[in-house]
């Protein structure tokens, strides 16, 4: 039955891939003999919509999914699929970023042994703030929940708007763009706190700031608004594509923000050069060739986003003419 699968499918992205196996052949049977005594009971075949009650009966796929997840008492159970979900896909990317940027200034501190215990021993305060700042996020986010109701109650729902079944990909979720938020929230956060707090980027190597024979350009200071404005566009966007009004949106209001995010580099290369000498000309010639690799490299970040921007235009476009409109959350 085409309405259960989807409608398991949908449970099935908001469970452990350890045991998602096993609890969706429980829930299908479990279904099935419901489906199945009601048939016999009416002494015919259920009608779709007669499927469908029964199926909306056990609740949102979240909810349902809720119920399979151990209790958590500071982040509830239908909340903690999705910040353990944002923790695990966000925290390699806090790795590879704070291992690029200690990378760089190591390298140009030219002590890499000595610097790198300093580094490491500072990713720990990284790590905490960045898992403290999400927690914050969803600990709030619980706490409206309980207490705004009203507001932030789940939006009535039907196993029928939910994503037809697919092969091989999962379609987009609630779940997903929540995380996808709170994450943007955290970024900007984090951003916003560097210049008053440099050791958020350099580490330990905040101390020496002052000894380095080059510091950033003046256009930095003009640009970093710019894409602080950029960014909180992006998370408003994302933010929209929250509301169940605006779910049949969502490819297109995720093209604009993926127009915005090219905004970004496209910013940052106005404010070549990018780090100007301090205090002698020694470091003028270093300084052009990092200049330009710099320039280079914010180029190709702009042609690739650019080119998959055009793709993502032409999938978007194709997909609404050849399919009927419209994309359901999956709760």
């Amino acid at each position: 039955m085409d309405i259960l699968e989807r409608y398991l499918q949908a449970i099935a992205e908001h469970l452990p891939a350890r045991t998602r196996q096993d609890t969706i052949a429980e829930l299908r049977a479990n279904l099935l003999a419901e489906i199945e005594a009601r048939e016999e009971q009416l002494g015919r075949a259920l009608t779709e919509d007669e499927a469908a009650k029964i199926l909306e009966a056990h609740g949102m796929p979240i909810m349902v999914a809720a119920r399979y997840q151990p209790q958590h008492s500071l982040i509830g159970p239908a909340m903690f699929p999705i910040y353990w979900y944002t923790l695990k896909k966000s925290f390699p990317l806090v790795v590879l970023a704070y291992a690029a940027i200690e990378a760089v200034r190591i390298v140009l501190q030219g002590q890499p042994l000595s610097e790198l215990p300093g580094a490491l021993a500072h990713f720990w305060t990284v790590a905490l703030i960045f898992w403290a700042i999400v927690t914050l996020g969803f600990a709030v986010f619980e706490y409206l929940q309980q207490t705004q109701k009203t507001k932030f109650g789940m939006p009535h729902w039907s196993v029928r708007d939910l994503p037809k079944l697919k092969r091989d990909e999962r379609a987009p979720s609630l779940f997903h763009d929540i995380a996808d938020v709170i994450v943007s929230i955290a970024a900007i956060l984090w951003l916003l706190a560097v210049p008053d707090h440099p050791y958020l980027i350099l580490g330990p190597g905040a101390r020496y700031t002052h000894q380095m024979p080059f510091s950033l350009s003046p256009e930095w200071h003009v640009f970093y608004w710019q894409i602080i404005a950029l960014l909180i566009a992006m998370a408003t966007l994302k933010g929209l594509m929250l509301s169940p009004g605006l779910r049949s949106q969502r490819s297109w209001i995720q093209l604009a923000v993926q127009a915005l995010g090219i905004g970004i580099p496209a910013i940052a290369l106005q404010m070549k050069p990018f780090f100007v000498p301090t205090n002698s000309t020694e470091t003028i010639q270093s300084l052009v060739v990092i200049n330009d690799g710099i320039a280079l490299g914010f180029k190709i970040a702009i042609a690739i986003a650019s080119i998959k921007l055009v793709w993502d235009l032409w999938q978007a476009v194709r997909s609404r003419t050849g399919k009927q409109p419209g994309f359901a959350a999956i709760w």
